[in-house]
């Protein structure tokens, strides 16, 4: 497929605009000529996506959450078909955001366009039935953790795995000393990071329980400092509530030395919790849905962890405060707990060095990119 020129590609969320970005990099090494168009959001657009959507109108989690927007995903799905019909793309890549994407696949296949799934849908932990419509579309799923390959090949999906492409990430960290003097951030007491999430229904969600979590943790430890990591591409007004917090920061922009820097974080479920792991931070995940959302999640998923260092680790080595547990009390005992049991903490970041040594060896897309031109 190297003559190949024509690739449709389609993100829905941040953290696949960053994976999405990586493989359009992959891919150019090996083929300049390649035109790229699709759905996505900043990375990919700066390395040359034609954007017909941009993956922050898209990224919405929870069930009530999507149904109230499905008027809007229906408009972008029968957009991208037709543009199909007229494009004739000679591959399509599709990345995570399986309850777009499935059903895209499914409605490619019947057009005769090639598609490759690149992040696996969680289907070993809920929908388990997915797996039949993926295999009726999929030329090959290319996945990032290793458990998930004989679960693809059980069900005779074509499957590769080449490593994690976190390792390949240039994550742009420079010294404590540098980062701490930047924001005034004093080197002999702790800095607790919060990372809200990277949609906006979750930032939404989660700044009153942090803000108040906030609020108690100062009583506590009043020599704590507080960062949050922000996003300058979501709406400015979504972190409302902690940029006026007279004892917040805002590190715009810049969430992995949000991450490297800290003591400790709290972070929202997702990739960043993979990230933070990956940088050997200590941690609690935290996650609120609507209860509607909750209570279909509770019915469906059938794995005993739901953050991904837990998953890849197969122990929870971290806490994970889910919905009514995502609460200023139990996130503040655990804060206080990190900062001042060392043993704990100590467990915490040789469990999370375990992680990174089942992540896979670099190049990972790369070896995709590959694979897909071959």
């Amino acid at each position: 497929m190297l003559d190949k020129t024509n690739f449709l590609i389609i993100v829905g969320e941040p953290s696949g605009d960053t994976h999405g970005a990586h493989l359009m990099a992959s891919l150019h090494k090996l083929n300049p000529e390649i035109q790229f168009w699709g759905t996505g959001g900043d990375a990919m657009i700066r390395n040359g996506l034609e954007a017909k959507y941009h993956a922050r109108t898209m990224a919405v989690t929870g069930f009530v959450e999507v149904i109230k927007s499905l008027h809007f995903f229906r408009k972008i799905f029968k957009n991208i078909i037709n543009t199909c019909k007229i494009e004739k793309p000679n591959a399509a890549i599709l990345i995570d955001y399986p309850g777009f994407n499935i059903r895209l696949g499914l409605q490619l296949k019947k057009l005769g366009i090639p598609v490759y799934y690149y992040i696996s849908p969680q289907v070993w932990a809920w929908k388990k039935g997915r797996v039949k419509t993926l295999k009726k579309f999929v030329k090959k799923m290319f996945i990032i953790f290793p458990f998930e390959e004989t679960f693809y090949q059980e069900n005779q999906i074509p499957v590769a795995y080449y490593g994690h492409p976190l390792l390949d990430q240039d994550m742009k960290i420079g010294t404590k000393e540098d980062f701490l003097s930047k924001h005034q951030l004093d080197a002999s007491k702790p800095v607790i990071g919060f990372l809200p999430g990277s949609r906006i229904n979750e930032i939404s969600r989660h700044n009153a329980i942090l803000c108040e979590s906030i609020d108690i943790l100062l009583i506590l430890k009043p020599d704590v400092q507080i960062i949050v990591a922000g996003m300058r591409q979501l709406p400015h007004h979504l972190y409302g509530e902690l940029d006026n917090h007279k004892n917040v920061k805002i590190i715009w922009d810049n969430p992995y030395e949000v991450m490297a820097f800290s003591d400790m974080v709290v972070v929202a479920s997702g990739t960043a919790s993979l990230e933070v792991a990956y940088l050997e931070t200590p941690m609690i995940v935290i996650y609120k849905v609507s209860p509607i959302s909750y209570w279909l999640a509770k019915i469906i998923i059938s794995v005993e962890h739901l953050a991904m260092p837990n998953l890849i680790h197969g122990d929870r080595i971290i806490p994970e405060l889910i919905q009514d547990e995502a609460n200023p009390d139990l996130i503040v005992r655990w804060i206080v707990d990190l900062l001042e049991d060392e043993i704990l903490r100590d467990e915490m970041i040789q469990g999370l060095k375990q992680i990174k040594s089942k992540l896979g060896n670099p190049g990972a897309t790369d070896r995709i990119a590959s694979d897909i031109l071959k």
